[in-house]
C-alpha cells in the first residue's frame, strides 16, 4: 500500500491552527489539498504555486541547501512582469494561493510587498512566505500589512541567543525577536488579525529536548508555534525503495526566480525542470506526459527510479519516520 499524506512533516506545538478558517472557499481549498494526493487526483490546475522571489539569502545556516549549494545556485531576483504572468494564469484557472520564497530570503526583494498586493488584488486567498525576519522592520511590516499578506512563517531555531545564532548563522537573536514582537504589536494597534504569525523551527537532533522551552518562549509572541521534521540535505541517499508517494506533485508547482518551472519545492537542483514559464504555460506542463510519468512512478512505489526523487531529502525524511528510524 502506498503511503501518502499532506503536510506530514510539520507539527503544531501551540496556538491556533492558522489554516483553520470558516471561509467556505478556503475550506474547499484545504479539503482539496488533503484529498487530491490521497486519491491521486490531478486537478485542472495546481492548487498552489511557490514563487521564488530571490535565490539570494542573507544567512548561512549550516543545515540549509542554500548554504552548501551556494556557489552552484544562480543568483537573481524575479521581475514583477514574471510574477504577474504567473499569477494571471493562475487566477484564470482557479489558483488558490502562492508563497513567495524557495531558496532565498524574500524580504531582500524590494518589491515583495507589491507582489503580495498584486496576488491579493487578483483574489488569491492564501498568500504568504517564510522568512528569517532579520529584515522585518516596522516599516516593512506596515507595507506587508497594507498589501494584505495573509500569513507569515518565521524560521527560528532555539529559544536562547546562543542556541539560535549557532543555527541561524549571520542573524541576530534580539533583532529578530523584536521584529516579530513589533509586527504583532502593530497588528494589534491597527485592530486587525493579519498576517497570521507562525514561528517554526527545524527540529534538529540537538533541539529535541528544547521543544517545551521553545513553545513557552514563543506562545505570547505568535499565533501558532510549530516544528518541521529535520531533513538531512547534504547527503543524498540513493537506491531507497519504499511505497511512499510525494503529495506535492498533486498539489503545487514551483517557479524559480528565472522562470524555471518545477513540479515540487524540494527539487533544489532543478533536476525535474519542466521548461520556463516565459515560454510555456503552467497548465500545459501540469498535465504534461513527463509529469504524469513522474506521478505514475510515485503511485507505483517506484519513485526511487527517478534520480531527483531518489535523492530527495523530503522523501528520505518521511521514509525514515515510517520505518521508525527518527
Amino acid at each position: 500500500m502506498i503511503r501518502i499524506e499532506a503536510n506530514a512533516n510539520i507539527h503544531q506545538l501551540a496556538g491556533e491552527n492558522i489554516l483553520d478558517k470558516p471561509d467556505t472557499r478556503f475550506q474547499e481549498y484545504r479539503r482539496k489539498w488533503k484529498t487530491w494526493p490521497e486519491n491521486f487526483h490531478v486537478g485542472e490546475f495546481p492548487l498552489f504555486i511557490d514563487i521564488e522571489s530571490t535565490s539570494v539569502c542573507n544567512l548561512r545556516c549550516p543545515f540549509c541547501s542554500s548554504t552548501y549549494l551556494n556557489k552552484k545556485i544562480k543568483k537573481g531576483f524575479i521581475t514583477f512582469e514574471l510574477v504577474k504572468k504567473i499569477i494571471d494564469e493562475g487566477t484564470d484557472n482557479g489558483l488558490y494561493g502562492v508563497k513567495f520564497n524557495f531558496r532565498g530570503e524574500p524580504l531582500l526583494h524590494p518589491e515583495i510587498h507589491s507582489f503580495v498586493k498584486y496576488a491579493k488584488d487578483k483574489g488569491l486567498i492564501d498568500v504568504y512566505f517564510n522568512t528569517n525576519a532579520l529584515e522585518l522592520t516596522e516599516e516593512v511590516s506596515k507595507r506587508l500589512i497594507d498589501s494584505g499578506l495573509d500569513r507569515i512563517s518565521i524560521s527560528f531555531e532555539g529559544h536562547t541567543k546562543a542556541l539560535y545564532e549557532s543555527y541561524r548563522v549571520g542573524s541576530d537573536f534580539d533583532t529578530v525577536v523584536k521584529n516579530v514582537e513589533n509586527l504583532k504589536a502593530l497588528r494589534e494597534r491597527l485592530r486587525i488579525d493579519y498576517p497570521k504569525i507562525r514561528v517554526q523551527m527545524v527540529c534538529h537532533p540537538g533541539l529535541k529536548d528544547t521543544i517545551e522551552d521553545y513553545k513557552t518562549f514563543w506562545e505570547p509572541r505568535a499565533d501558532e508555534i510549530a516544528y518541521l521534521d529535520y531533513k538531512e540535505m547534504k547527503k543524498r541517499k540513493s537506491g531507497i525503495e519504499y511505497p511512499w508517494a510525494c503529495p506535492q506533485i498533486w498539489q503545487r508547482m514551483l517557479v524559480l526566480w528565472d522562470g524555471s518551472l518545477l513540479p515540487c519545492n524540494h527539487d533544489d537542483r532543478a533536476e525535474l525542470c519542466l521548461g520556463n514559464v516565459r515560454d510555456v504555460d503552467i497548465k500545459t506542463r501540469w498535465h504534461s506526459d513527463y509529469l504524469n510519468f513522474v506521478r505514475e512512478k510515485h503511485k507505483q512505489g517506484r519513485a526511487h527510479e527517478l534520480k531527483a526523487c531518489d535523492g530527495c531529502y523530503l522523501r528520505d525524511s518521511e521514509i525514515k519516520k515510517l520505518m521508525g528510524q527518527s
